[in-house]
């Protein structure tokens, strides 16, 4: 019996663990059930009966601290620190801070404005969104604003 209370409480712990790399939760759910059947059994097993009250307690504590202290470990240094490069997206946006480009500078599109799209400012691309909609790659346009984000610009 006590072989069948470790295995159900280690096979849940593997699929809770394995639920960190699996979508939608089955595994989490499915592990879940397996050690709280481990402790189920633990406290209410006929085979189990010449045990104590306090024994039975203390081993359907021992399986849950087990099993969170085993899940803290692996989330905590495993998980995050080995799969962390292949897990996290660690890419920086770069572009030209807006606040620099003075209001009536006027530039050149890159794209078809419709009505967001890419302006080329003094030599540096810019986010921009049109005032009147649409522009066609190549106008010339003026910057009347800047928000947050992008500028204001209106064809010329």
């Amino acid at each position: 019996m006590i072989a069948s209370i470790a295995i159900l409480t280690l096979f849940g712990v593997f699929l809770l663990m394995l639920e960190t790399f699996l979508p939608g939760g089955v595994a989490g759910v499915l592990g879940t059930v397996s050690i709280l059947a481990a402790v189920g059994i633990t406290l209410f097993s006929e085979e189990l009966a010449g045990w104590s009250s306090g024994w039975r307690l203390a081993l359907a504590l021992g399986i849950v601290v087990f099993s969170a202290a085993v899940l803290m470990a692996w989330l905590r240094w495993f998980a995050v620190k080995f799969f962390h490069r292949s897990l996290t997206l660690s890419a920086t946006v770069g572009g030209a801070p807006v606040s620099d480009v003075p209001v009536g500078k006027q530039g050149v599109a890159l794209t078809e404005l419709r009505p967001l799209g890419r302006v080329e400012i003094a030599g540096k691309r810019y986010d921009v969104r049109c005032q009147g909609g649409l522009a066609a790659a190549g106008a010339q346009v003026e910057v009347i604003a800047a928000e947050p984000g992008n500028l204001l610009v209106r064809t010329v």
